[in-house]
């Protein structure tokens, strides 16, 4: 685990960590509690305290001195001197300690071990009336389930030890999971855990959520518009393809009007490939690049093409002002917005179509008015959809101007939907870097 998390985790952690110290401490204290018990002076009885106690009193009482059988040492000593001895015992009166205060001050009598000669003593020192110190000392052994009690301490703190690792793995192994999911919640989130660990986690997990959800709906927007653009486009496909049958059937009826039914085929198949151009220009994602360029002369060259296409409508336009956008779909806007205006001027016997170009509020207004039938009350609230048009252009021009300025930060809107009928096309004017 690379790096745990350094609160809530942090604080789980510590705390699992105290339960393990906790559950080592609980086995060493045991232990501990045998060992001193198996290791310490006894202040209990003891044999070698009671055959002192019972040669002190017989020495006292002036009876018969029966000595103990084994290794048992006696001396009998007045002040520093010995008087008898018997078996092996230290020349020292006091040992193990250095002198009488210090043998008083262990708490007389008592059973004390040292090293004397290489060998373990255990020795009482057992006061004979006032005068008289009677010496005690056998050789010091362990007892018989000593070993075994050895034995079974180092096993249990064996024991304690490998449980308290297992533990710290298992903690480390259930935790490095948890540090892991928070380094990818970092990462999604871009930032770092400003509160609690889980707070975080659960924050991130529902924007994740949210964000897929809101991915779905999109994705589910975007089909539905890529359905609705198919069955378009083989409408519009079929529709035409009707046509090109009817000419093709009237050739075949009419043999000596086949030029002029080739040359209805031909405008049938230009219109077509007019259509499909606009469709995928429709379709294709935007990417502009902007370029400081005049509104005015591009609206003239428009005007200009568009007037041999429409010689019965009369084409004006006015103003001028500098924008920075991309001209290519500026032209592309303002082309459908003037091809739209003659097709409707065209029905009228003195069709008209004006374009006004004027800066305005930080933004490049292009108004074009026209005076057609104008726009009939079912048909303005889906005037921007693509394909809700009979027109020859296949009904997307409208819906292509609006997408190409939005992605410029613009808008087309209808203003006016009788006579003259208005639109507008608005670009924000930016300050050249």
């Amino acid at each position: 685990m690379k790096s745990l998390p350094v609160r809530r985790f942090a604080e789980v952690r510590a705390l699992l960590l105290a339960v393990i110290v906790l559950l080592v401490l609980g086995c060493l204290l045991p232990l501990v509690g045998l060992y001193v018990m198996a290791f310490a002076p006894r202040e209990d009885a003891d044999p070698l305290m009671t055959t002192a106690a019972a040669v002190a009193a017989a020495i006292q009482q002036g009876q018969m001195l029966v000595v103990p059988g084994g290794k048992v040492g006696l001396a009998l000593y007045r002040g520093e001197s010995p008087l008898w001895k018997v078996g092996l015992v230290p020349d020292a009166p006091y040992w193990p300690y250095s002198s009488r205060q210090g043998w008083e001050a262990a708490g007389r009598p008592t059973v004390a071990q040292g090293q004397w000669q290489g060998q373990k003593l255990r020795v009482v020192l057992w006061p004979v009336g006032e005068d008289r110190l009677l010496q005690v000392a056998a050789p010091w052994s362990k007892e018989k389930g000593q070993p075994w009690l050895e034995l079974t301490l180092l096993l249990s703190l064996v024991l304690a030890l490998a449980g308290g690792g297992l533990a710290w793995f298992l903690v480390r192994r259930g935790l490095s999971p948890y540090g892991e999911l928070l380094d990818e919640a970092r990462r999604f989130a871009g930032k770092t855990a400003g509160g609690p660990e889980d707070v975080f986690l659960v924050s991130t997990f529902r924007q994740a959520v949210s964000r897929v959800a809101e991915q779905e709906r999109e994705l589910a927007a975007r089909a539905q518009e890529l359905a609705e653009l198919s069955a378009g486009l083989a409408h519009e496909l079929r529709n035409n393809l009707s046509v090109m049958e009817g000419y093709l059937r009237l050739a075949r009826e009419n043999p000596h009007e086949l030029p002029r039914y080739v040359q209805a085929l031909a405008a049938e198949v230009q219109a077509q490939r007019e259509f499909l151009e606009r469709f995928m220009t429709f379709v294709r994602p935007v990417a502009t690049q902007k370029v400081v360029f005049r509104i005015g002369p591009l609206v003239e060259q428009l005007i200009s093409r568009l007037d041999s296409a429409f010689p019965q409508v009369k084409l004006d336009s006015h103003g001028d002002a500098e924008l920075a956008a991309d001209p290519t779909a500026v032209r592309v806007v303002l082309e459908n917005l003037l091809r739209n205006a003659c097709e409707a001027a065209a029905r009228q016997a003195e069709g008209w179509v004006k374009a006004t170009v004027k800066a305005e509020a930080r933004q490049v207004h292009v108004v074009v008015e026209d005076n057609g039938p104008g726009i009939a009350e079912e048909q303005r609230s889906t005037l921007f959809e693509p394909f809700v048009s009979q027109k020859p252009t296949g009904g997307i021009g409208l819906a292509l101007a609006r997408r190409l300025a939005r992605a410029m930060g613009g808008e087309v809107e209808l203003v006016s939907a009788g006579s003259p009928t208005t639109f507008v096309a608005r670009f924000p004017q930016e300050t050249p870097q």
